[in-house]
């Protein structure tokens, strides 16, 4: 994890978490004191990949700063919160997907937070990803097909003719088959449509 915002007010909790979050992660982070910055650091930079929000901060308890972040942002959010209060918005924390954590706490809970964050970050990044490269292989099939479709529609081929004009165009023009069904798709739709 390598875009971590630490969002405290108090000086001394800013350094420890900044040097833990340095030294463990290998990491730069990002330290500012208020809500208001760390909307506007976000505003600027939404891959910002994790917040660690040290509350109460100068403009508010910090709460509200984790609510905005998990239903604007895609990054995970973790509050820090006396123990005793933790029961208090543990529900609703629950609710919107926001991380607590009692003070005082140890290095290794904190270490062990950032890390299953970090592993589970790194988990739905390749998910995404792979998503993301099936559905651009459905939209190439789809080009394709509706290509062929036309073809066979307004200029009379068989499925195996259109096939062998679709691989000969984009051979012709050195193109993918799906962009050369997508030219094919055009021109046809001027001719015809």
């Amino acid at each position: 994890m390598e875009k971590i915002l630490v969002v405290s007010s108090n000086k001394i909790a800013s350094e420890a978490l900044v040097n833990f979050l340095r030294d463990s992660f290998r990491c730069t982070p990002k330290l500012v004191e208020s809500a208001y910055q760390a909307k506007t650091v976000f505003d600027a930079d939404p891959s910002v990949e994790l917040a660690v929000i040290n509350s109460p901060l100068m403009d508010e308890s910090g709460f509200e700063l984790a609510e905005y972040i998990i239903d604007n942002t895609t990054a995970n959010c973790i509050f820090m919160i006396k123990e005793e209060q933790t029961e208090k918005i543990a529900g609703l924390a629950e609710k919107t997907g926001i991380i607590i954590v009692g003070k005082p706490f140890s290095r290794t809970l904190l270490y062990q937070l950032v890390k299953t964050l970090d592993i589970a970050v790194n988990r739905s990044l390749k998910l995404y990803e792979e998503n993301r490269r099936l559905e651009e292989k459905i939209n190439e099939i789809q080009a394709v097909d509706k290509a062929k479709f036309m073809l066979m529609q307004y200029k009379g081929m068989t499925e195996e003719e259109a096939h062998a004009y679709l691989e000969q165009y984009a051979m012709n023009k050195r193109k993918k088959k799906s962009i050369a069904a997508l030219a094919v798709i055009d021109k046809l739709s001027e001719q015809y449509l």
